[in-house]
């Protein structure tokens, strides 16, 4: 028994009259009156009964009818909802979230999605930085956020540059570079360095140190926080200097300074698989860079001579 043979029968038992049934399925008639013969040799029973003036459905055909009908409206449901979730209109969305995630409109540009196709569910879950490229792998999460220096080369991970910003030096105000312009980083070669502590951003003394290289010295390292509102409360009471970037910063506090640096930018990158990626990824990325621009566009107006930069389209890993 194959499906059509059920749409057949049902077409006939509509219609109680083979002609317009033929007409509807746009079969001819021949064909259709020997697919439900074939169906009722298969079943063992007769669906209809049939004479020169009329056709009509046996006790056995209504009861099948039913049951036909409750299967093809079972398969149609499946077919249907398969297909939303291939598109990816209904299911599960899940991002991975934090250390600046916030920042950068993540909620938002979600919200905007789920808007858009209601009856997809958008999970969040809370990630330490080295977190977000292990949970992609192992399908944890369908996005995540990591910055150029966790970012390693792979072929099953594809990323989208969605911020560059400026690196900042934090200063107390009453230190003798706080009111520069821009600060070298090797002017501030005698200063002890506020870091994070490892279990948040592990290897972040790592990368300070290779930030730091290139002004040729290495970096006498200080306290080390949990967050970057820790860093800025101990520059605040004189344990060191801090380097961060700009994106996770909030207003500067009283007794601080931000000190553009000569810093290569810092550039936070979307990831995602490159095989099996979730059908809404793209639409997301795309919310997500278009909200960005939109933010940083009145910063660029006011700075016309410093580039304000977002990727908009794939980018290979840093090498």
């Amino acid at each position: 028994m194959e499906l059509r043979h059920l749409r057949y029968f049902l077409a006939v038992a509509d219609a109680l009259n083979f002609s317009r049934a033929a007409e509807r399925l746009r079969v001819a008639q021949p064909a259709l009156s020997r697919q439900i013969h074939d169906l009722e040799e298969q079943l063992g029973f007769r669906l209809f009964e049939r004479s020169t003036t009329k056709v009509s459905l046996t006790e056995a055909g209504h009861f099948f009818r039913q049951q036909a009908g409750k299967l093809l409206m079972q398969l149609d449901i499946a077919v249907t909802g398969a297909q939303r979730i291939a598109k990816g209109t209904t299911g599960d969305f899940r991002i991975g979230t934090g250390w600046g995630a916030s920042e950068l409109f993540v909620a938002e540009a979600a919200h905007e999605l789920h808007e858009r196709h209601p009856e997809l569910s958008i999970d969040f879950l809370e990630l330490r930085p080295h977190e977000h490229l292990p949970a992609i792998l192992d399908r944890s999460i369908d996005v995540g956020f990591v910055s150029s220096s966790l970012l390693t080369p792979r072929k099953d991970i594809i990323s989208h540059r969605i911020y560059t910003g400026e690196v900042k030096a934090i200063l107390p105000v009453e230190h003798p570079l706080a009111g520069q312009t821009v600060v070298r980083l090797r002017d501030l070669r005698q200063e002890r360095w506020i870091t994070m502590e490892e279990k948040e951003i592990s290897g972040f003394k790592a990368l300070l140190t290779q930030i730091l290289r290139p002004a040729r010295f290495a970096p006498k390292f200080g306290r080390s926080a949990r967050s970057f509102q820790g860093m800025l409360a101990f520059v605040g009471t004189g344990e060191g200097v801090a380097l961060i970037p700009e994106l996770f910063l909030p207003a500067p506090p009283a007794g601080l300074r931000y000190v553009v640096t000569d810093c290569p930018p810092f550039d936070f990158f979307a990831v995602g698989p490159k095989s099996q990626a979730h059908p809404q990824l793209p639409a997301y990325l795309e919310i997500l860079q278009r909200k960005i621009a939109e933010a940083r566009r009145p910063a660029a107006r006011k700075r016309p001579g410093r580039k304000q930069a977002t990727g908009p389209g794939p980018t290979a890993p840093p090498r």
